[in-house]
C-alpha cells in the first residue's frame, strides 16, 4: 500500500468510527439539499440511498418525489460501474446535461477532493460526465483542510452539510 492509500485508509477508518457514534442528519441537511436543487433547477436529480451512518437522503428523496421531481438512484454493478434507475422504474438511464448529482463521501476538502469508501464507483461515474453538477454530502466535521488524492480521484463541484452549502468549482 502506498503512502496516499495508507493515508486514505486511516481517514476512512477514523470517520467510519465517528459515524458509528450517531447519525447527525437533521432538518437543516434536508433544507440545504433542497436549496441546492432550487438554485440549480435541474431536469433530474441523481442521488444515493444513504446507509444508516451516512447523512440521510431518504427524506430528501421523498420530498423530491412529492414535488414531482424525477429522481435517479444508482445500482452498483460487478464491473465496478454504476447503473442509474429512475425511482419506481427498472429501465437503465444515463445522466445527462442539466442533471444534478449528489454523491456520498466520507470526507471532502475545500478544493472539492472527495474521499469515498475506496471502490471508485462514483469517481468512474463523475469522470464520464459533462455538464452535470456534482455535490458531495457529508457531515460538517467531515469537511477537511486536505484530502489525500490519487490520479483517478475526481473532484466535486460543491459540498452540502447540515450547516453549509459550499460551491467549489
Amino acid at each position: 500500500m502506498n503512502e496516499i492509500s495508507l493515508a486514505k485508509a486511516t481517514i476512512r477508518k477514523q470517520i467510519l468510527n465517528l459515524r458509528q457514534s450517531g447519525n447527525q442528519s437533521n432538518q437543516a441537511l434536508l433544507d440545504n439539499l433542497l436549496a441546492v436543487v432550487k438554485t440549480h433547477n435541474p431536469k433530474r436529480v441523481a442521488t444515493y440511498i444513504s446507509y444508516p451512518t451516512e447523512p440521510d437522503t431518504k427524506a430528501f428523496i421523498q420530498t423530491l418525489l412529492s414535488e414531482g421531481m424525477t429522481v435517479l438512484v444508482p445500482e452498483t454493478l460487478e464491473d465496478g460501474k454504476l447503473m442509474w434507475h429512475e425511482i419506481l422504474e427498472t429501465e437503465e438511464v444515463s445522466l445527462a446535461a442539466g442533471d444534478l448529482m449528489f454523491v456520498p463521501a466520507l470526507a471532502v476538502d475545500e478544493f472539492g477532493n472527495r474521499l469515498g469508501r475506496g471502490k471508485g464507483y462514483f469517481d468512474r461515474e463523475i469522470s464520464s460526465l459533462s455538464d452535470v453538477l456534482v455535490y458531495a454530502v457529508v457531515f460538517e466535521s467531515e469537511v477537511l483542510d486536505a484530502v489525500p488524492v490519487e490520479d483517478h480521484d475526481q473532484r466535486v463541484d460543491g459540498v452540502v452539510t447540515q450547516e453549509h452549502i459550499r460551491k467549489i468549482n
